[in-house]
């Protein structure tokens, strides 16, 4: 048993210490430091775009009301893929005097298909109109549950005073008796 321990140990040191040298080889070789080709770079009228919304974010409402008046103006007068974004962006924003999520779905489904924007511009162009078609969706399906929700409400208040009628008759009858 002591052999097997004086010869174990150090083959196991020795393993180790080439396991680290192999870890630490991977680690400083080129290779590994190249990023992967699937990785994604998204420039051009992306960056714009994101750009655009940052600063819209950061905004008074005061200023964000004219950013959309001059967003509006400029698509009236060029209806280029990046007015139209920008108008998107704009009718989407949360607690605005002129949030309309209608009029930006029907800005993206009307965006040209033959546009010759950049790919990544469409494909954002698709995200939003996908995800603000489940907003509607979601909208439709809480106002449909709110109104069942009254409804039952209603039928609850029928009820209880059809029950709170029939206990006043019992107990007018039990006075009878």
């Amino acid at each position: 048993m002591l052999r097997i321990r004086e010869w174990l140990v150090p083959s196991v040191a020795a393993l180790m210490f080439l396991t680290a040298c192999v870890a630490i080889e991977s680690v400083e070789s080129p290779r590994a430091v190249e990023s992967p080709p699937t990785e994604l770079v998204v420039t051009g009228q992306m960056d714009d775009m994101m750009e655009f919304y940052d600063s819209i974010r950061k905004q008074s409402p005061a200023e964000v009301s004219r950013v959309y008046d001059k967003a509006k103006q400029s698509f009236m007068r060029n209806k280029s893929d990046t007015n139209r974004a920008r108008l998107v962006l704009l009718l989407i924003l949360p607690n605005t005097s002129f949030r309309d999520v209608t009029s930006a779905m029907h800005l993206l489904n009307e965006w040209p298909k033959d546009s010759k924007s950049a790919n990544n511009l469409q494909s954002f162009k698709n995200l939003l109109a996908g995800l603000l078609a489940e907003q509607q969706r979601l909208s439709h399906s809480i106002e449909e549950l709110s109104q069942k929700l009254k409804d039952e409400q209603k039928r609850v208040e029928t009820l209880q005073s059809q029950i709170d009628a029939i206990k006043s008759m019992e107990k007018n009858l039990l006075k009878e008796l």
